[in-house]
């Protein structure tokens, strides 16, 4: 970001910074996670929930590299090393069944990691709607996309799902 972008920031960069950072190290874990999944699933809903777990896992991918330009746009970058991402991450395990051929238990998982990103980017979106608008921007458009995959992944599991709190 120029230097005039910069100044146009009216808020806690460091603050905003900690929680980009957050995020681009919960999509990382989210597309390891799906893809882990989507290749040790069993069962015979699995062909069509592999599929989608796959796209899901690209599409975390996705949004962990638009995390990370905007993270370097605003003058810090990403951890250089993999396994820093831990110390970053919300501090929430992936929760898998017991047997990974309890595909209903697989997508309750992964719902439970849906509704931490939901809740990453409310705060999110929280912190940079009165000053930082291209961060703003960018945090709608995923919470938007966080939203829908909660809703597409409840519909998949078609019962009432508990609420997962999940811990900060």
């Amino acid at each position: 970001m120029g230097e005039l972008g910069r100044r146009t920031l009216r808020v806690d960069v460091r603050a905003v910074v900690r929680e980009l950072l957050r995020a681009y190290a919960d999509e990382w874990f989210a597309h390891y996670n799906f893809r882990f999944v989507a290749v040790a699933l069993r069962g015979h809903r699995a062909p069509s929930v592999v599929r989608w777990l796959t796209h899901r896992s690209d599409a975390a991918l996705a949004r962990a590299d638009r995390l990370a330009r905007r993270i370097a746009e605003i003058g810090d970058a990403p951890p250089e090393k993999l396994g820093a991402l831990e110390t970053v991450a919300s501090d929430k395990p992936f929760k898998l069944p017991a047997s990974l051929g309890d595909v209903h238990g697989v997508l309750r998982a992964v719902l439970d990691a849906e509704r931490t990103s939901v809740r990453t980017y409310d705060g999110l979106e929280r912190i940079t709607a009165p000053g930082d608008p291209v961060t703003h921007a960018l945090v709608v458009d995923l919470l938007a996309a966080a939203v829908r995959a909660e809703d597409a992944i409840e519909r998949l599991i078609d019962d009432p799902a508990p609420s997962m709190d999940g811990g900060r």
